[in-house]
């Protein structure tokens, strides 16, 4: 679901020649109502050398769910917001974008 159309209605109607986009066979007529109402859902962008992906998230999701949301190993990687890392059990409230830095390690 698209967080930027939530809580909106779409009308379509055949009535209007031309106006419907999911019109019915000709000769008949329909209303298509269709109204979308869902959770509020916040956008979490990682970014870095090795990623840039944006999750939909629900607010209170921690950094870590949204890593994994994202199909990034929490446990390779540190995340940062303007300079400060983060927790990975800090809860996220609205939009943001984190800076993720992977972790290497060897010998």
């Amino acid at each position: 679901m698209n967080p930027r159309v939530q809580g909106t209605v779409d009308f379509e109607s055949t009535a209007i020649p031309g106006y419907a986009t999911s019109a019915p066979s000709p000769g008949s007529c329909a209303t298509v109502i269709s109204m979308m109402f869902g959770r509020d859902v916040m956008e979490v962008r990682f970014h870095g050398k090795d990623v840039d992906i944006t999750v939909n998230m629900e607010p209170g999701s921690t950094v870590r769910r949204a890593l994994e949301q994202a199909n990034i190993m929490p446990s390779m990687v540190i995340v940062s917001y303007e300079g400060t890392v983060l927790p990975h059990s800090t809860p996220l409230q609205q939009n943001v974008e984190l800076l993720v830095t992977t972790i290497s390690s060897g010998g």
